[in-house]
């Protein structure tokens, strides 16, 4: 699903709030001199390659939105100027955190001194503090993660055309956008395309910058749901956390087994993030274990029917011994 969504004016690029907005007096905007969204960009806050951030759009109608089980999608983001509707930038495979993520989440903010420095970052523009995270106006600092190379840009002056539908959206909601509208081209698109003669253009402004290390609360999430099971299907088994940076290894008498957890809702970027790693912690540093080796990836979500032929191919043509594992959020299952 592909939305569309208003996001407050900003002179840094959403990196901090900079008061360069002007909104109706009816909107947090005026009332408190920032918007919840004015953070979005902030590269260096990442958690395990995870950018948390907040949408006004997703705030709007969130809990009817999650118990349509919509919770991932694409969503192109505009904002207003005095030139007229800017276009921002697109994210590919944004996830809508639900409650418990949100909470962790931004309990991990605290933790690191992110959320302090938030608020520093409100009385630099002379904005009542009081109403970040007001349960009145949106209960939840962050709503939303994505992966900051599924960010699009586009280019600075990217305005909206006489009479395209985004003319009509005025007010901050996370619009479904048909498949019949047109959008402009971003900076580093990449659909399914043919190769090019030449480098690509790499545009120092909108760098995403280093991913972060550590894990983000869905991973650890899922860790400790994950150590549960085990206990129960491996018992006397010897289960280690983190042991030469794997994320789970269960080893028995005539077994070992190596769990690569990671937490998108898309188990194809599962497969494709989980699989080079387990390999690797398998067969590249040590000698072929005596024991059985089991390479398990692990995420949140089924397997699509693409998903379990991929899977197949892999373990009976390549000889590979892979497997999946959903482990879901508690708050999920």
């Amino acid at each position: 699903m592909t939305y569309i969504t208003r996001i407050c004016h900003n002179d840094s690029n959403w990196q901090y709030p900079s008061g360069s907005a002007t909104e109706a007096p009816e909107t947090f905007y005026s009332q408190h001199g920032y918007g919840h969204e004015e953070w979005l960009f902030r590269f260096e806050w990442q958690i395990g390659g995870w950018q948390y951030g907040f949408l006004q759009g997703v705030n709007k109608g969130w809990e009817s939105r999650l118990a349509r089980d919509e919770r991932v999608g694409d969503v192109v983001l505009y904002t207003l100027t005095p030139q007229g509707r800017r276009f921002v930038a697109r994210i590919r495979h944004i996830e809508f955190l639900n409650e418990a993520q949100g909470i962790a989440a931004l309990n991990h903010y605290k933790r690191l001194g992110w959320y302090d420095r938030m608020l520093e970052e409100i009385d630099n523009v002379e904005g009542d503090r009081s109403g970040l995270g007001n349960g009145e106006w949106a209960p939840y600092v962050l709503n939303v993660r994505f992966r900051p190379e599924d960010v699009e840009w586009y280019p600075p002056a990217t305005f909206a055309t006489v009479g395209h539908p985004i003319q009509q959206y005025n007010r901050y909601l996370l619009i479904d956008l048909p498949d019949q509208v047109s959008l402009p081209k971003t900076i580093n698109e990449r659909p399914r395309r043919k190769g090019q003669d030449l480098p690509p253009i790499q545009d120092s402004y909108f760098r995403s910058g280093g991913s972060g290390r550590e894990c983000s609360p869905e991973h650890g999430m899922i860790q400790a749901a994950l150590h549960e099971e085990l206990k129960f299907e491996f018992p006397g088994a010897k289960i280690a956390f983190e042991e030469d940076f794997v994320d789970v290894t269960v080893t028995t008498d005539l077994e070992k087994i190596f769990f690569e957890i990671k937490s998108d809702l898309s188990t194809r970027r599962v497969l494709r993030l989980a699989i080079g790693q387990l390999l690797e912690y398998a067969y590249y540093w040590d000698k072929p274990s005596e024991k059985t080796i089991r390479l398990v990836a692990v995420g949140r979500t089924a397997l699509s029917n693409e998903d379990e032929q991929y899977l197949k191919y892999l373990t009976e043509k390549l000889k590979i011994p892979l497997e999946y594992r959903q482990v879901m959020l508690p708050s999920e299952a």
